[in-house]
């Protein structure tokens, strides 16, 4: 990361893994160093418009939490950027309550309600 530069993160509202990069950057104490921009999940045309940007952007398909991490890098690993951030400001994420709390029982449950949910979806349209 260019030192001028300051990480651009691309959140949505309701998004799990969003939430597990916030809450870490929060709980070190990082928040100051990150742009958030905040993406209403019930908004489709800000969902649309940012869907567009980021895949212009990646020439991926566009997945959230996204960091600008330079003029021309991003990265949409949720782990990884918890990682990436916890090296740069020597942070040991693994001493982070909040986080731990999170990673470890909220967060799988999401998921799996997450799964549940879309193979209920599936079943619907199928009949």
């Amino acid at each position: 990361m260019s030192s001028s530069f300051k990480p651009v993160a691309y959140l949505k509202s309701d998004c799990p893994f969003c939430f597990k990069l916030v809450m870490f950057l929060a709980e070190a104490g990082l928040m100051d160093k990150v742009e958030l921009v905040r993406i209403e999940g019930t908004d489709e045309a800000a969902m649309n418009h940012y869907r567009e940007l980021l895949q212009q952007k990646t020439r991926e398909k566009a997945s959230f939490p996204t960091v600008q991490l330079d003029e021309d890098s991003y990265s949409s690993d949720s782990e990884g950027l918890i990682q990436m951030f916890a090296d740069q400001y020597q942070i040991d994420a693994a001493t982070l309550p909040g986080l731990a709390y999170y990673k470890d029982n909220l967060f799988p449950a999401y998921i799996a309600r997450f799964k549940e949910l879309k193979a209920l979806r599936a079943q619907v349209a199928e009949s």
